[in-house]
């Protein structure tokens, strides 16, 4: 990371005047301190450095997660060369802009390629956007399995807790979407479409009130209602989030079955803001 390399410089002079101290003269002291605050200004002040430098010199994925992410379909599967190298690098800062907080893993650490997979689902959303991060939902919490909360004391495999800005997720349920997009229903782009709407309220969002709403989202995604709240964990889900959903993963068949709200969606997230 960038702000380890400010850091060394500050480091290397209080070792050294450590030495000179210890060694030569012990007026050489006086000289430790303000290396030793400086070094701890820079640790301190470490996300936002990074931010600063890496937002103006963009870090691409690795190569494992590069092919990865042409493997998952979606938005990404549409987007020209130079349009990939944008959203990879965007997938880059906002993983390092998120809060992650890992739970129950074993080297109390998210993988790079769940914090990847969940960070794909957000840039998505926002990619046509110039403010691509979510700064009231900085918190990602990931647990490797279906997880039970206050909230919701049985097993899920997503939850949204506004109140605090937190995303919690089951890594299981986002990698095998990410990996199975036309199979599996992804909860990190369902919970990312919530947060937008939050976001945003005040865009256009289509009603989807029709009655048969269900029946066309199950007819563009070959998803039933029952499959998605069974991968969510939790019934009662709200057709938008659904629909945000099947527009990024299945473009033409939303697009054939679900024509009106294809152009809403097609203002609210291919438009950059003004």
């Amino acid at each position: 990371m960038f702000a380890n390399l400010v850091a060394t410089p500050f480091v290397a002079l209080s070792l050294v005047f450590l030495y000179m101290a210890w060694e030569v003269d012990s007026d050489y002291a006086i000289w430790i301190l303000p290396f030793v605050l400086l070094s701890a200004a820079v640790y301190i002040f470490s996300p936002q450095i990074n931010w600063w430098w890496y937002s103006r010199h963009p870090k691409d994925l690795s190569a494992g997660l590069r092919a990865m992410m042409e493997r998952s379909g979606g938005l990404y599967s549409r987007l020209s060369a130079a349009e990939k190298l944008r959203f990879r690098q965007r997938v880059v800062l906002f993983t390092m802009g998120a809060d992650w907080e890992p739970m129950g893993w074993p080297d109390e650490e998210i993988p790079p390629d769940v914090q990847t997979a969940i960070a794909a689902q957000a840039v998505s959303l926002t990619f046509g956007r110039q403010q691509f991060l979510f700064d009231k939902f900085e918190k990602v919490i990931v647990y490797p399995a279906p997880f039970s909360t206050p909230e919701y004391p049985f097993d899920h495999a997503s939850e949204l807790f506004a109140a605090d800005g937190c995303l919690l997720f089951s890594a299981r349920q986002v990698m095998e979407a990410f990996m199975n997009p036309a199979a599996w229903y992804n909860v990190a782009l369902h919970e990312y479409a919530r947060v937008f709407h939050l976001t945003y309220p005040d865009e256009p969002w289509p009603a989807l009130t029709q009655e048969n709403i269900w029946e066309q989202l199950e007819a563009v995604s070959g998803m039933p209602r029952g499959h998605v709240e069974s991968v969510i964990g939790l019934a009662g889900v709200d057709p938008l989030p659904v629909a945000v959903h099947h527009y990024f993963v299945f473009q033409k068949a939303f697009q054939e079955i679900l024509p009106e709200e294809t152009l809403i969606f097609d203002k609210i997230f291919s438009s950059p803001e003004s």
